[in-house]
């Protein structure tokens, strides 16, 4: 039975941080008869950990910091950084990359797939005048036409984030993106990597986040049954 490796989320309660991982996220995979691991942020080896597993899921949460594409945060506009948490996606990133497994970004991990690959982000839409925060619903992302995912040209998805990728990696392909430009989707050009800016976990059993839990775990059925 496959396992799918999941980054964690931060909080710190009663000066205690904690690291965690809410159920949405395990939910659709668990549907799709995936066992699920959260990979704490400081492990001794994590390749060892990421030897066991068949695919990756990384989720939303902190900003990443700006220094990962070249810039500074004078302005304070990136929010909450974690340095190992940037680390941790940046080392999944480049495990999947090595072994070409499949990897899903959800939010921030839509951003860091994009970073790690040497793309680069608006550290706040304000710099669109654009608000894409705080949007359970209605908020429309169109479709490009292309051979990897065969979509619908609008849905209607929640939207919750403050920073946007601004220059696409070389290696990703963008295939969705807001009216007003921002990007929404990307996927690699060659592997059975994928990333949203929305969250499909929120609402998995809707048309379009079933589509975006399908195609992952098509990655992961695909890349086992050609080991």
């Amino acid at each position: 039975m496959s396992l799918i490796c999941i980054t964690p989320r931060l909080l710190t309660e009663d000066g205690v941080l904690k690291e965690f991982v809410n159920s949405r996220y395990f939910k659709p995979l668990n549907d799709r008869g995936f066992n699920t691991i959260m990979v704490s942020k400081n492990n001794p080896n994590n390749e060892e950990i990421f030897n066991l597993c068949d695919g990756f899921l990384l989720t939303g949460g902190y900003d990443l910091n700006p220094l990962t594409y070249n810039e500074a945060n004078d302005e304070n506009l990136s929010e909450n950084i974690n340095d190992d948490l940037d680390k941790l996606d940046k080392e999944i990133i480049e495990y999947a990359l090595k072994h070409k497994k499949p990897l899903l970004g959800i939010c921030r991990g839509h951003q860091s797939l994009n970073v790690f690959l040497g793309g680069t982000l608006y550290q706040d839409l304000k710099e669109k005048n654009d608000d894409h925060k705080s949007i359970k619903n209605n908020h429309i992302i169109k479709f490009v036409e292309n051979n990897k995912f065969n979509l619908k040209k609008d849905f209607n998805i929640n939207s919750y984030h403050h920073q946007a990728v601004k220059d696409v990696a070389p290696d990703l392909i963008e295939v969705a993106y807001h009216p007003d430009g921002t990007n929404e989707m990307l996927v690699h050009k060659t592997l059975p990597m994928f990333s949203v800016q929305w969250h499909p976990e929120i609402n998995s059993d809707s048309e379009e986040s079933k589509i975006i839990f399908d195609i992952f775990e098509k990655y992961v059925k695909d890349d086992i049954n050609n080991d």
